[in-house]
């Protein structure tokens, strides 16, 4: 029985994105190209994704009889090692357009609530149905950043970036001890949940660079100068002394208005999970959203590009996806207690209220 469940292939600029699905969970995975090694780009902290393997490989070290090498040691069996080889081909070219028809679930607003948590800051409630006609539910803030800003959570409010792990109520309850007035919250990066916590990406707080500050992966960020920016180091090089808070995602579904990165082929991106995204509208308002997921008669997750479509109805200009799945909760602040709207839901025990402990979170703090 053949180890390898699918492969599939996609041209993006001068490289072809190569995707590899396993039938048993796997780590350590690596593409063998000829003589050339290419490590396993897809590296999420939720389980499902052990059986997803990515490479980018340039399209002039492929032909069409050139046969890949695949490698992994199965995750349950470690010390194991995997090996299996299959055929290139030329690869039929996936169209965007058609790849974004497909994961779109056509998400149909059937009722809304608002109310204001404060001066600036406005709690949303939203309820969809996809095309299946389930029910899908979204959670979102927006506050005007003339009359509050972003403010990272971290365990303890402090500055370690391993083995330090925390709720977001903790977060929230560590910076009000500070006289932080919290009015709302959502979780923010990946972490690794399985080792010692440490986020996927930059973290600043306060002006310091707490994680990863190599890190290209895009981020939000309060700058110094009090505006919120969506972006990269990579894109904006210059930018990390002018950052007061930041944390990291991992694809920016929306540039400029439109779709962007929707990790095309990757069953992470297309099926419908819980979400937590990060919003910036062209006049500088910032937008939180979170959708359940997992729980098929309360709520069933969204795609990614799910996720653009949404953000981008909401008015933003730019929109990046953060950690999901069982870590994705948000709160806000009411009769100076803070609310959990939202259902965290695990892949174990989807019907449980998960209240998970993360690296860091985007709290909302009142000027």
């Amino acid at each position: 029985m053949s180890y390898i469940e699918k492969t599939s292939f996609m041209y993006i600029g001068k490289s072809v994105k190569i995707v590899v699905e396993v039938k048993c969970p796997s780590f350590c995975a690596v593409l063998r190209v000829k003589s050339k090694l290419y490590a396993d780009e897809f590296n999420l902290a939720e389980p499902y994704d052990r059986k997803t393997h990515v490479f980018t490989v340039p399209v002039r070290e492929l032909k069409k009889d050139t046969v890949l090498s695949f490698s992994a040691r199965i995750l349950h069996k470690r010390g194991i090692k995997i090996s299996r080889s299959f055929p290139y081909g030329m690869p039929v070219y996936a169209e965007k357009e058609k790849l974004l028809d497909e994961y779109d679930n056509r998400l149909k607003e059937i009722s809304r609530e608002s109310e204001e948590v404060c001066e600036g800051v406005i709690y949303r409630h939203i309820l969809y149905e996809n095309k299946n006609g389930a029910p899908v539910h979204a959670f979102i803030t927006e506050f005007d950043p003339e009359k509050a800003e972003l403010y990272i959570g971290t365990p303890g409010d402090g500055y370690k970036s391993r083995r330090v792990k925390a709720t977001i109520p903790e977060m929230i309850n560590a910076a009000e001890n500070n006289s932080i007035n919290i009015v709302s919250a959502v979780n923010a990066d990946f972490f690794d949940m399985f080792g010692d916590g440490h986020p996927s990406g930059l973290c600043v707080k306060n002006g310091r660079v707490v994680a990863n500050a190599n890190s290209d992966r895009p981020f939000i960020a309060l700058k110094k100068d009090g505006s919120h920016v969506i972006t990269s180091l990579k894109e904006s090089p210059d930018i990390l002394p002018c950052l007061s808070h930041a944390a990291a995602g991992m694809q920016l579904v929306l540039k400029d208005g439109e779709i962007f990165d929707y990790a095309p082929l990757e069953p992470f991106s297309y099926t419908p999970h819980p979400r937590t995204c990060a919003g910036i509208r062209r006049d500088g308002t910032v937008i939180l959203l979170v959708v359940d997921g997992r729980i098929p008669d309360y709520s069933n997750g969204a795609s990614l590009v799910d996720l653009a479509l949404l953000m981008k109805s909401y008015g933003a200009d730019r929109a990046l996806n953060m950690d999901g799945g069982g870590s994705s909760a948000m709160y806000t602040k009411k009769d100076g207690a803070h609310i959990l709207h939202s259902r965290p839901a695990d892949l174990v025990k989807p019907t449980a209220n998960l209240i998970r402990k993360d690296y860091n979170s985007l709290l909302v703090k009142k000027k």
